[in-house]
């Protein structure tokens, strides 16, 4: 044992004590293996986030007040959301009953009338000299900040504002904050999306990590030979190269929390598309930082001393220099044959509402690991055949191809872990298009961002009166080209039971109607637009008798009958004959799907009278038309909601959707990041490993020009290999994928496309900046020695 521990010994003081070079070559590992660190800590964080999400919004969620509640232990809060220059505003209007109101987390009391609360980040666009509109548009004096516990994620954009004229609804009427914490399971289907992220996000740091600790590995090699030399046994050389490879694992820990710690002090100023979080937040739970310390130096000394098991360490030599042997495949595609088997397997089995049977995430996850997994193993096989027959060419290509002939293993490490993240992001890229179309609301109608709708509160007595101050309000107000005031009519046919539900029908004027998307329209004249050619719902002959019925009251409301049927107690006020009615196609994404009469058309059917039209605003060809309506409607305040023509309330499951999409598309942002600095770190070393035969090389007449070739071409050959295996790996994956999920399979080649440029770019990036490192090792300083 104490030989053991020696011999380990040995190994730290060779990685930590060997001159100038050891000290470069620890500094390079310890960075790459840094990098992966810093990632998988940032990984470790998620369910500490995640809970940190779950208990702040169980804290803000608002319980109605019970039946008896006095009313000054009664808060009345109406809620409002608004847009800024493409910024999501949400706030509360809060009135207190009395002094004994509950107060809304984060703020210290409820704010008088004419004053708000902010958060942080909204405080700062309040103070930005560019934002004049928005102050306009919030006029209320600014009495503090919202703290922490009363905001999801530190970039939000919220205020309480206090308002008088919030009135006593039960609706409105909040008893205390903080619910109970409610765990809402995610749709198998969006599961697999969040356990395919994370495989394909932290699988490639592995990899990463792996490449990074057989950093110099020819040198350690030449240092190892010396101590079989002086009489060191196989067995012992295996520890020494082990310790060597503990060293540089702890050092890369230490740089990975470092670079973490230092971080965390930042993270609440960064958005990363769309996502921000709590410095508090970003603590890794306490059993993956466990596993996570362990991992890495197991990882490292593995990588390191499977590195060896064809490096027979003699006294004479490296007999890693001699003929490589041939690679053999078989054993290379057993992780494909059983991530593949895994994953058919699970077929169709998160398709439904609930995942039931044999169909587990942890299979899920073991087969997309060990289909990825296969990358890295069957890359080396791939490039040894792929250049071991180019021998002609011009001088740079030949000696990038007898480079790679030498030492192919070495160029397909680093490339492979560029084609797990280009694999599993083409994965990623085809389940998000196929998981979109079955969102509700993913697949919805196009905004019209020329078009603004005006919806209004209040019961309707109440609404009408506030339609015709907005409409007041609007008149003359800047960005607004034209106010529309269109409206719905309920029809019913003749001899119609109180089953039958109404026939609806729009009243708009043409420039409305084209300006949502109808592809003509003519004064006189009724439309039916549909997408489909083949669908159509309006049944009404020309000519045919309706009955035209007033609005909805309390005593008439369609309800529920005792057989459950839907009921219509309203009676025609008068008669109407319909006239003939054109069906016209509108494109796919158009907001135009029902009936509708111009003026002309509907000159004889008389509008009932309390049947209220909605508000349409044709907008200026201006980019803040939208903001000035806004700020001309703000005395309304959270009376008005304005929106596109097109936009709607999500629904939950598309709520989801979005967070997971923004999560995992800033995931693989940093990924990608880590590959590049991964790519840059090993790019330096192999340069500084070989500084001595390029320096030859140029001493002997070999124009830098062809040797700066000769290194793109080793750099570029491995990584266009890297580029289609990863094609077909992650095309493959993300069938596998569908069918797990029971969705039709279509690849989304534009965005292959895009992700493969991508990764071509990154290595040419990468080679341009390891130049001026070239320039200097061929030079005649790299022909010293020692």
């Amino acid at each position: 044992m104490k030989r053991f521990f020696a011999d380990l010994l040995l190994g730290v003081r060779l990685a930590a004590g060997g001159g100038r070079g050891a000290w470069v070559r620890l500094v390079l590992t310890g960075m790459g293996i840094g990098l992966g660190v810093l990632v998988l800590l940032v990984g470790a964080t998620v369910p500490s986030i995640m809970e940190n999400r779950n208990e702040r919004q169980a804290a803000r969620s608002s319980v109605g007040a019970e039946p008896g509640t006095p009313p000054e232990r009664i808060l009345h809060s109406e809620v409002w959301s608004t847009q800024y220059r493409g910024e999501n505003i949400t706030a509360k209007y809060l009135r207190a009953g009395g002094p004994q109101a509950p107060v809304p987390p984060g703020i210290p009391k409820v704010p008088a009338d004419g004053e708000m609360y902010v958060s942080p980040a909204l405080a700062d666009m309040l103070a930005d000299p560019d934002n004049g509109m928005l102050r306009e548009l919030l006029p209320q004096k600014v009495v503090g900040a919202i703290a922490d516990e009363g905001l999801n994620a530190p970039r939000d954009l919220v205020y309480f504002a206090g308002d008088a004229s919030v009135e006593a609804t039960e609706a409105n009427s909040v008893g205390r904050f903080g619910d109970e914490r409610t765990t809402q399971e995610l749709p198998p289907f969006l599961l697999v999306l969040v356990l395919t992220g994370c495989v394909v996000l932290l699988f490639p740091v592995l990899v990463f990590v792996g490449v990074s600790t057989r950093l110099a590995g020819a040198q350690r090699d030449r240092r190892l030979a010396a101590l079989r030399l002086v009489g060191a046994g196989a067995g012992r050389v295996r520890l020494i190269a082990a310790g060597e490879a503990l060293v540089g694992s702890l050092v890369g820990l230490v740089v990975g929390v470092g670079l973490f710690l230092v971080g965390r002090r930042f993270a609440e100023g960064v958005e990363l598309l769309g996502v921000s979080v709590f410095a508090e937040e970003l603590s890794p739970s306490p059993v993956l930082a466990v596993v996570l310390a362990a991992l890495i130096p197991v990882l490292a000394v593995v990588t390191s001393l499977l590195a060896m098991r064809r490096t027979v360490v003699e006294p004479l030599g490296v007999v890693r220099q001699t003929k490589p042997v041939r690679r053999r495949l078989w054993w290379r595609i057993v992780p494909v044959l059983l991530g593949v088997g895994v994953l058919i397997s699970q077929a169709g089995g998160f398709a439904g509402e609930r995942i039931t049977g044999a169909y587990r995430e942890e299979l899920l996850v073991a087969g997309i690991a060990l289909l990825l997994l296969g990358i890295p193993a069957l890359l080396p096989w791939a490039l040894e055949r792929s250049v071991q027959h180019a021998h002609r060419g011009a001088p740079s290509w030949q000696l990038a191809m007898r480079r790679l002939q030498l030492d192919s293993g070495t160029a397909a490490r680093v490339v492979g872990g560029v084609a797990v993240v280009l694999a599993g992001a083409i994965a990623l890229q085809t389940v998000l298009t196929s998981v979109q179309s079955k969102i509700p609301d993913g697949g919805g109608p196009a905004l019209n961002t020329e078009l603004m709708q005006v919806s209004l509160r209040g019961d309707e007595e109440g609404q009408a009166e506030e339609q015709a101050r907005a409409i007041e309000l609007l008149e003359g107000a800047e960005g607004v080209q034209e106010v529309f005031t269109p409206v719905f009519v309920d029809l019913k046919a003749k001899g119609a039971s109180p089953q039958d539900g109404p026939i609806q029908v729009g009243i708009a004027p043409c420039a409305l109607l084209l300006a949502s998307g109808a592809p003509e329209c003519v004064d006189g004249q009724a439309y039916e637009f549909q997408r489909d050619a083949d669908v159509s719902y309006w049944k009404v002959q020309p000519g045919a008798e309706l009955g035209v019925l007033g609005p909805w009251t309390p005593e008439t409301a369609g309800m529920p009958s005792a057989s459950g049927e839907y009921v219509d107690e309203r009676e025609p006020l008068s008669t109407w004959r319909a006239p003939e009615v054109k069906r016209l196609v509108v494109p796919e994404g158009s907001n135009l799907h029902s009936t509708y009469l111009t003026p002309g058309a509907a000159r004889d059917l008389a509008v009932p009278p309390g049947v209220r039209g909605s508000i349409s605003i044709a907008l200026e060809k201006d980019a803040d038309a939208a903001n000035h309506v806004r700020v001309a409607l703000a005395p309304m305040a959270w009376r008005v909601y304005t929106y596109y023509f097109g936009d709607a309330d999500l629904s939950m499951e598309a709520k989801q959707y979005q967070q997971i999409k923004g999560a995992l598309f800033a995931g693989a942002l940093i990924v990608l990041l880590l590959a590049a600095a991964s790519l840059l770190v090993v790019a330096l070393e192999q340069i500084k490993e070989r500084r001595r035969p390029l320096a030859v090389l140029a001493a002997s007449g070999v124009p830098r020009g062809a040797l700066a070739r000769s290194l793109l071409w080793q750099n570029a050959v491995p990584l266009v290999l890297a580029v289609l295996v990863a094609i077909a790996t992650g095309a493959g994956l993300g069938a596998l994928l569908l069918g797990v999920i029971e969705r039709p399979v279509e690849l989304d080649w534009s965005g292959i496309a895009q992700f493969s440029g991508a990764a071509l770019v990154l290595g040419l990036l990468v080679t341009a900046l390891t130049l001026p490192s070239l320039r200097k090792a061929t030079g005649a300083l790299g022909l010293r020695t020692e």
